[in-house]
């Protein structure tokens, strides 16, 4: 007997889980960037080093045997050089990183596919999105201003007063500043605050905390440490997939690089596998425009 025309296949439902699993990874970086005001993340291809920048030199106001320039400028000498150097540190590699997993038919018979598949797939989804968030904390690690306060409060003014120093030396501005806080460290302030919180790819969003804007939660910050950043020292990657299919490599993709997801009958194993391939990177460029804050109290 023919099949009816009608009749939803395998072929189909895996090309609906697909759909599924990147568009809730979407939803996710949706959120995130909307707050971040990143209207659409940079393509790399897999091999390009990530680079972090920082920018050294001064500005030379002296006179030396045959020239000399700015305040000690005599007229008719040849201006002497300012020179300044932008100091690049390898931190990664663009790359994609795989992940696999099996459901079992028994799983399958017992939930029903969709629902099997679906619940690991969102769980697998949830540590790939920990993943890209630790990642970016390892990032800011490399950032070079410290500060110190004796609580959260002072801790998270003495972080914006050495960062807005920094700019200013620079030359530079922010339109906002991001601010990265562990819970344990605000649970004080949040039982006693009328506060409004959001969920953006894992993390809580706080517009307003303290006295201050746009400050997130997040376990991935160790208990007595704030970070920062500009907003718009923070850059969002996604890898070019454009060459996996002619290599048979067929992944349902997102349209910026960011994810790409499989899902396949695995009959060897009586299972049905999702296949992902991650590309997402968030990155804090310069170096100089991150700074750590510790909360020392008085002893």
């Amino acid at each position: 007997m023919p099949a009816l025309n009608s009749m939803i296949t395998t072929a189909e439902m895996n090309v609906a889980l697909d759909q599924e699993f990147i568009a809730n990874f979407r939803q996710d970086y949706d959120r995130l960037a909307d707050i971040l005001g990143i209207f659409s993340p940079e393509t790399m291809s897999a091999g390009v080093v990530l680079n972090q920048t920082k920018i050294t030199g001064e500005l030379n106001d002296a006179k030396a045997a045959d020239s000399s320039s700015g305040t000690a400028y005599v007229e008719g000498d040849l201006v002497a050089l300012s020179k300044y150097k932008t100091e690049k540190t390898a931190i990664d590699t663009v790359k994609v990183q795989p992940y696999r997993k099996m459901t079992t038919a028994q799983a399958i018979l017992k939930s029903g596919y969709e629902t099997a598949v679906l619940k690991t797939d969102r769980k697998m989804l949830s540590q790939i999105r920990n993943a890209i968030v630790a990642k970016f904390f390892s990032f800011l690690a490399n950032g070079t201003g410290e500060a110190t306060g004796k609580t959260l409060q002072a801790a998270a003014a003495n972080v914006d007063a050495e960062l807005g120093d920094t700019l200013e030396s620079n030359d530079d501005s922010t339109d906002r500043i991001i601010h990265f806080v562990s819970r344990q460290d605000a649970a004080d302030y949040l039982g006693n605050a009328a506060i409004t919180t959001q969920t953006a790819f894992g993390l809580t969003y706080l517009e307003q905390f303290l006295g201050f804007t746009n400050v997130f939660m997040t376990n991935k910050v160790a208990k007595g440490t704030i970070w920062a950043t500009p907003v718009e020292n923070i850059h969002i990657f996604g890898v070019d997939f454009g060459a996996l299919a002619s290599g048979g490599l067929s992944y349902a993709q997102d349209s910026s690089g960011l994810i790409g997801v499989a899902h396949k009958p695995a009959y060897d194993r009586v299972s049905t596998e999702t296949n992902v391939l991650c590309g997402t990177y968030l990155f804090p460029e310069n170096a100089d425009y991150i700074v750590k804050g510790t909360i020392a109290p008085v002893a």
